[in-house]
């Protein structure tokens, strides 16, 4: 049935849930214009480039490649810029030789973010320091590590490119009379022909036309030829066995710097052995090779005989 109380109770009841929408909606717009209207501070980071060089000039010190920057803002608005790359350009067009102060100015990169204050920016300011741009060529000399064998010696020596031409900053070129190309000499072990791509040791802020240079020579070593004889020795648990013949001839080459006032250096020549390896036991009647033990230095050119015969003690 009919009532016009229910109809009254009911209009109530929806007039309350749209009044009671209503200030949800508004008191979330007001927290939302609260907090973002917050002023937070932030630290924004720019990459640095430089412009505008005069190409006779280059840059010697002082290039800064970050700039920090202290800002204020809305946390709404730095929200929207914090994830965003930003770069301060140099430019260097009116740049002179020498000392170069540039004052940092951020405002106007902002100009689009209203409300948003600057706070500092770290650095304040950019000094460059700046030299004339030389060109020269030199010519590229070996420098050879200390010797650790003074028998070693070295001729024939060749450098492709022997000389390079160069681009720096006039005040350190103008002390650079040569390119030194460091080479370790103790790499030499044997007597040969050699040749090895060397990388150019530059000075700072200098460049070459060719980083690298060939560096051919022939290595020697002031050798002596001596003969001797050496009994031969059996590396195994010899027993009842030795070898026939006893001794070998050896005919070999050792440094000139071994001679000790016309006399071997009877230290290092007690290096020099001979042994008779064997991987299985020592039978009678086997005939194996001799090795010849060097000392450090020595070359071998010939050892008679070259085999011996394993013989039992008891047929001597």
């Amino acid at each position: 049935m009919f009532s016009f109380k229910n109809l009254f109770i009911n209009n109530i009841v929806a007039e309350n849930v749209r009044l009671l929408l209503i200030a949800f909606l508004l008191s979330c717009a007001l927290w939302y214009s609260v907090v973002g209207s917050s002023q937070v501070e932030a630290d924004i980071s720019f990459h640095v480039e430089y412009t505008q060089l005069p190409e006779n000039l280059m840059i010697t010190k002082g290039m800064e490649d970050v700039l920090h920057v202290r800002v204020r803002s809305s946390g709404q608005r730095l929200r929207s810029i914090l994830n965003n790359d930003y770069v301060y350009h140099v430019n260097l067009s009116n740049a002179v030789n020498g000392a170069n102060v540039y004052p940092v100015e951020i405002d106007e990169t902002f100009s689009d973010f209203k409300g948003m204050e600057i706070l500092s920016a770290s650095p304040s300011y950019i000094m460059i320091e700046t030299d004339t741009v030389l060109e020269k060529r030199v010519p590229i000399e070996v420098e050879f590590s200390d010797r650790e064998n003074e028998d070693l010696y070295i001729r024939d020596l060749d450098l492709s490119p022997s000389e390079v031409k160069l681009k720096g900053p006039k005040e350190v070129l103008e002390e650079v009379y040569s390119i030194k190309v460091p080479f370790d000499i103790n790499q030499v072990e044997a007597a040969g022909e050699y040749t090895k791509n060397v990388p150019l040791s530059l000075p700072d802020l200098v460049e070459a036309d060719i980083p690298v240079t060939r560096v051919s020579f022939e290595a020697w070593f002031d050798l002596v030829p001596v003969n001797l004889s050496r009994l031969v020795q059996l590396e195994k648990e010899a027993g009842s066995f030795r070898t026939e013949p006893r001794t070998v001839n050896i005919e070999l080459e050792i440094p000139q710097s071994k001679f000790i006032s016309y006399n071997i250096d009877p230290a290092y020549m007690a290096q020099v052995r001979v042994i008779v390896k064997n991987d299985k036991e020592y039978e009678v009647g086997q005939v194996l090779p001799v090795e010849v033990v060097l000392p450090k230095g020595a070359n071998l050119l010939s050892v008679t005989p070259q085999s011996v015969t394993i013989i039992e003690k008891e047929q001597e």
